[in-house]
């Protein structure tokens, strides 16, 4: 039986993705700092699924709390690392108090440096495994308004890329899932309108993992999404402005 770990897998994209797991009989290993949805997210895999589903409490943006999951998990043969924990803040950058951005780094960037290599090696070892480190397609252009998020999945995006060429040809797949916007809770939690072009998390899910078997590298659900990295640079940035400009607020995912 296959095992995949899944950061951020109570709800949204991770829980989607869990279940593209749970379906092809892969147990499942799920983290986040809500243990009242990761039980409910737990119930309703196993309810639905012939798997066993592990549920650990763990909020990223603490100090060393990526290297505690690992060795707290070291001892299990993980064949999938799903680093899709994240959080967002948007607002003007000298508005965001320090410990706001302080927190996103930690789970955006540092969380999942931490795991991916500490998990990394333990593939390498056996020659097999995969990650998906998941950033976003505001990982392709600078953001106004929320500058520090953008900046964080462009730090994703391109470690990703850098590691997956270093392991090419190991036996080890590494991999980036860049989504657009999609239909979850990141939008309620941050009281903005979910855009009209807005993907279902289950699709957006479900094209990711497709892909990710298949080997692909970057992985963009949606054609717009894919279409959007041939705008220009500064009417993007400039679309973006607009769309963030209105209310800041923190967003979660």
């Amino acid at each position: 039986m296959t095992l995949a770990l899944i950061t951020g897998g109570s709800e949204g994209i991770g829980l989607e993705l869990a279940k593209c797991f749970a379906r092809d009989g892969t147990d499942l290993i799920l983290t986040a700092r809500d243990m009242e949805k990761l039980q409910k997210a737990k119930q309703l895999l196993e309810d639905t699924f012939a798997v066993d589903v592990t549920v650990i409490g763990k909020d990223l943006s603490l100090p060393h709390s990526a290297a505690e999951l690992y060795e707290e998990l070291k001892h299990r043969k993980i064949d999938y690392v799903i680093n899709n924990a994240g959080l967002g803040t948007a607002d003007a950058a000298w508005r965001i108090p320090p410990e706001q951005d302080e927190a996103m780094i930690n789970v955006n960037i540092t969380a999942v440096t931490v795991l991916t290599s500490l998990f990394l090696r333990d593939m390498l070892e056996r020659n097999s495994g995969t990650i998906m480190n998941v950033a976003s397609t505001g990982a392709f252009l600078p953001g106004p308004y929320i500058a520090s998020y953008y900046a964080s999945k462009a730090y994703v995006l391109r470690y990703t890329e850098a590691v997956a060429e270093e392991v090419r040809g190991s036996g080890v797949h590494v991999c980036c899932l860049c989504p657009g916007p999609a239909a979850t809770s990141f939008y309620r939690k941050s009281r903005q309108s979910i855009p009209a072009f807005a993907m279902k998390a289950e699709d957006c899910a479900v094209y990711a993992y497709e892909k990710m078997k298949s080997g692909q590298t970057v992985i963009i659900p949606g054609m717009i999404n894919r279409l959007s990295r041939l705008v220009p640079k500064k009417p993007a940035m400039y679309f973006v402005k607009k769309m963030k400009k209105k209310k800041g607020a923190v967003t979660n995912r």
